[in-house]
């Protein structure tokens, strides 16, 4: 290359069509580089690590299976954002680049330049499928290229969908007025950008653009095209594609009236990509018809949104399911809450704990155990991560005992995921014991497998189709009717991965608790009007409120929550699903929606994790409450702890250095280290209860251990995920933990 050729070289690529279009987006279309960004950050694990939101796109899985069909439809809606990308750049900027409009198959061009940012996103995915699959998947190259492909060519089937379809029903200037396209005769002279042209004083300088993959050619001179010429050619194409992009919106929107379908279950990333074509599809076709209006316009829409949203047929609340959710006649106030309790009530409370207890000791008595140890069990909060760590947790520890464990316990509290777990380990040796006692000493791991499915595709599906977009559907659940939006997905599948177990009412745990069959269980979700506690249980339990309606330091006590069954007894409250209390229980924030509850003004309910992550402020209030009754009947108190991350100490260099980090430093610190927090208040609160002398007390945790990769916090797990979880019960420290425990209980056995 010549001297003289270097910077004419330089000048037609840097004002080649490919490279001008990345700068137009950088100055006039910023929002469409974020959706880009927020994609790069997810797939290269720089956005959402903590929450696993990269194995949603590195290991989507649909029907319970990562293959090549759950690439395949990743594929699909990465296809479908590439051309919702391409179609909305090429409706609010075409105008700048008039010499589109005299080229043959003026869209195929536009797709054409527009390469860089899809390309290089798809072969980055590519790369980093091959990278995570072998690296912590183990597939062999042969599945890996399996997989691969179903992502290419999910892609390649829409685009080349989409493409056919504009090839069929555009029109370009020689079709439309006779003329010869400018990219078919290379005898008009190339474009001169040294000469002052009014004409062009609005269009974007152009000099190279691609007319094939492989060919390069000159922007040759359009002046000779008459300006109407070029103004249908737009037209007609921005119509169409403004058409194709509602007639998509449409048919999305549509899917929420089929989303009890099985194979509508997408895979989670898939959902993900759906959300951002729809919102970068409906904010092109506003721009593209009100252009300089569309601003304005999408901030009235907003508004008028969110005023609509108050109401139930546009944004219908969510309710849980089998009370009575249409009366509000409850007043929901300070004095309510402080007349909701008693001496009476509480003294009758505790008396029939007491004859539930006296059920309990009987059993080891007729065992020859005079003085048995109770235990009180918690396990912590932490998704789909704790509910596999819990479950395989208690079957470990049943094995050791014999299966004993749920004799052993008294009452059972915990949070979220760990919550889950308990409950359906319980209602498991209510109603089918033997079931799982053989899974627990043959080792096939039946049940925890089933639990760990996924459960995030149907909650951000629901959520891309009816919540997100105020989706009216509606679904009968116990003859009622409610809206078919992330929470019912989340109890649907939920259901779905423990047999329907737990799809009955609370009240069905009356007897068998008060027989003490199995041990009582409280949920307590977190009242975000007040920042309490929601306690629901079988039994009267007004003592988890406060110690006492007095005390001698004359100490006005706030009440810690509410009882659910007393306060909304008159809305049939017994009749609770307990699937929809554990779902209330582990409503995570912006995942799944707060449950209202129905009172004046009324209640927002969401994970218990808010208020209390582990269910120790419950556990220790339990056992004070019932200290005379432990000192006189039992030979001491065992608080079983079972929780999804290490304790420890964090030490951390957060300190601040630039403006940015100054300012966000406080809010995320307060994120990062509120587990910990909890953490000092559990700690504070087992110290407390350890050195009284009334009550012989111990402490036994059991915990996930560190591992080089952190397990995410989700509703979907990889299979490796699943293997550090089940494999780290097994780890030293909690081995040791249970001999301690074995030892402590020997006089039971």
């Amino acid at each position: 290359m010549t001297r003289q050729t270097f910077p004419l070289f330089w000048r037609r690529f840097i004002y080649s069509f490919p490279i001008q279009l990345m700068v137009m987006y950088a100055k006039k279309n910023k929002s469409f580089l974020f959706f880009w960004i927020l994609l790069f950050g997810i797939i290269t694990e720089s956005v959402g690590t903590k929450y696993g939101l990269q194995f949603l796109f590195l290991n989507p899985e649909y029907l319970g299976r990562v293959s090549f069909t759950s690439f395949f439809i990743v594929g699909m809606m990465t296809g479908l954002f590439i051309v919702a990308f391409n179609i909305s750049g090429f409706l609010l900027n075409s105008f700048r680049f008039p010499f589109l409009a005299t080229l043959s198959r003026t869209l195929l061009k536009f797709f054409l330049n527009n390469f860089i940012i899809p390309t290089s996103f798809v072969l980055l995915y590519c790369y980093r499928i091959y990278e995570f699959q072998s690296e912590n998947q183990l597939k062999s190259l042969a599945e890996i290229t399996i997989d691969i492909s179903g992502l290419l060519v999910g892609i390649t089937v829409i685009i080349f969908l989409s493409l056919r379809y504009f090839n069929t029903t555009n029109h370009d200037v020689q079709k439309l007025f006779g003329v010869k396209h400018s990219d078919k005769d290379d005898q008009l002279p190339t474009r001169d950008y040294t000469k002052v042209d009014k004409k062009l004083k609005d269009s974007w300088r152009v000099e190279t653009y691609l007319s094939s993959i492989n060919k390069v050619k000159l922007i040759r001179e359009s002046g000779h095209y008459q300006p109407y010429m070029l103004q249908r050619v737009f037209r007609q194409n921005h119509l169409n594609a403004a058409v194709f992009e509602i007639i998509l919106i449409l048919l999305f929107l549509s899917l929420g009236f089929f989303g009890d379908s099985p194979n509508l279950k997408i895979p989670a990333g898939a959902s993900v990509l759906l959300t951002m074509t729809i919102l970068l599809m409906m904010a092109g076709v506003i721009r593209y018809w009100l252009k300089a209006w569309a601003t304005p316009a999408m901030i009235l829409i907003l508004l008028v949104i969110n005023f609509l949203s108050r109401f139930d047929f546009i944004s219908p609340k969510t309710y849980a399911y089998g009370i009575n959710n249409t009366k509000n006649s409850i007043i929901y106030s300070e004095e309510k809450l402080d007349n909701q309790y008693n001496e009476a009530i509480l003294s009758n409370d505790i008396i029939h704990t007491e004859k539930i207890l006296n059920n309990w000791k009987q059993y080891w008595k007729a065992r020859g155990v005079d003085k048995p140890k109770l235990v009180v069990l918690e396990a912590s909060g932490g998704g789909l991560r704790s509910m596999l760590f819990t479950f395989k947790s208690l079957q470990v520890i049943d094995s050791a005992f014999s299966g004993s464990l749920m004799k052993q316990t008294a009452i059972i509290f915990g949070s979220s995921g760990g919550m889950l777990s308990e409950s359906y380990y319980r209602e498991l040796y209510w109603k089918q014991k033997g079931k799982l006692m053989q899974d627990n000493f043959s080792g096939k791991q039946q049940l925890v497998d089933s639990l760990g499915n996924d459960m995030l595709n149907s909650i951000i599906f629901n959520g891309v189709v009816a919540d997100l977009f105020l989706n009216p559907t509606q679904v009968n659940v116990d003859g009622g009717f409610y809206a078919k939006d992330r929470a019912y997905a989340w109890e649907r599948q939920f259901n779905e991965n423990t047999q329907h177990l737990l799809a009955h009412p609370i009240s069905d745990y009356i007897l068998p608790e008060q027989l003490a069959s199995i041990p009582m269980l409280v949920v307590s979700p977190t009242i975000l009007n007040s920042g309490g506690a929601l306690h629901i249980s079988a039994q009267p339990v007004s003592y988890l409120l406060n110690a006492s309606a007095s005390t001698k330091a004359e100490l006005k006590q706030l009440p810690n929550g509410i009882e659910f069954t007393r306060f909304f007894k008159s809305q049939n409250s017994y009749n609770l699903r307990m699937s929809s209390a554990l779902r209330m229980n582990a409503a995570f924030p912006y995942i799944t929606p707060a449950t209202t509850l129905p009172c004046n003004p009324s209640i927002e309910v969401l994970d218990a994790g808010l208020h209390d992550n582990y269910g120790t402020q419950n556990a220790i209030q339990f056992i004070y409450s019932f200290k005379k009754w432990i000192q006189e009947n039992t030979s001491g108190v065992v608080l079983l702890q079972i929780r999804d991350t290490p304790k420890k100490l964090k030490i951390e260099n957060n300190s601040a250095e630039t403006f940015f980090e100054k300012t966000t430093a406080p809010v995320k610190n307060l994120s990062d280290n509120f587990l910990v927090m909890q953490d000092y208040i559990s700690d504070k609160l087992i110290r407390s209860v350890s050195m009284t002398q009334d009550i012989p007390f111990k402490y036994v945790l059991i915990q996930m251990p560190e591992t080089k990769e952190r397990v995410s916090l989700n509703w979907h797990l990889t299979e490796k995920e699943k293997f550090l979880l089940l494999n780290g019960v097994y780890s030293k420290q909690n081995k040791e933990a249970l001999e301690r425990l074995k030892a402590i209980l020997s006089t039971n056995q």
